[in-house]
């Protein structure tokens, strides 16, 4: 004999719309990561065109290559081909320019700054030991959070004066990397 009345859960109807709400701030939370990705390669490809183009001289657009360079590539040499392109495609978000590409070398960038790249050579690996690349962020802390929630170790944040924040972490073949926040009053 059936029943007239259904038995319902009192709990099914809340839990579910917190799993719901649980499960949009989880891709919330992995959008604004996209987005701090690509942010702080865009700080960092910014930096070494700064550098390129002597800006940080007192001689600033006096210099004829500031009108002759129109981009920059940075190389970094990989023992693993295959394995910086997982660290550099995916966990910094950067996308890859396979225009160039030969059996040993590629090149990344943001969409932004197109013409500034970091190419990657695979040979052998320097291990830079001193920082080579250094992304600069809005936001130190999150951009930390953010490289250790992608597996990445990173050094505590060290305040070096000046407003100056720095965080250091290597990618697969101890080629040193840096976040850096100025906190400039």
């Amino acid at each position: 004999m059936k029943s007239k009345f259904k038995l319902k859960c009192p709990r099914s109807r809340p839990h579910q719309k917190r799993l719901d709400k649980d499960n949009l701030k989880i891709k919330m939370m992995q959008k604004l990561l996209q987005k701090l990705k690509t942010a702080t390669v865009i700080a960092l490809i910014s930096v070494f065109v700064l550098l390129s183009s002597g800006w940080t001289s007192t001689a600033v657009a006096q210099n004829p290559m500031d009108q002759l360079v129109t981009g920059y590539v940075s190389k970094v040499n990989v023992a693993d081909l295959g394995q910086a392109i997982f660290f550099y495609e995916e966990l910094l978000g950067m996308e890859r320019d396979t225009s160039e590409d030969t059996d040993r070398w590629t090149q990344f960038f943001y969409p932004n700054v197109p013409d500034t790249k970091i190419g990657v050579y695979e040979g052998q690996p320097t291990g830079t030991g001193e920082a080579a690349l250094t992304l600069v962020v809005a936001h130190i802390e999150f951009a930390r959070d953010v490289l250790i929630s992608q597996g990445i170790e990173v050094s505590p944040i060290q305040d070096v004066g000046e407003g100056v924040l720095l965080a250091f972490f290597k990618d697969f073949d101890g080629n040193s990397l840096t976040l850096r926040e100025n906190r400039w009053f």
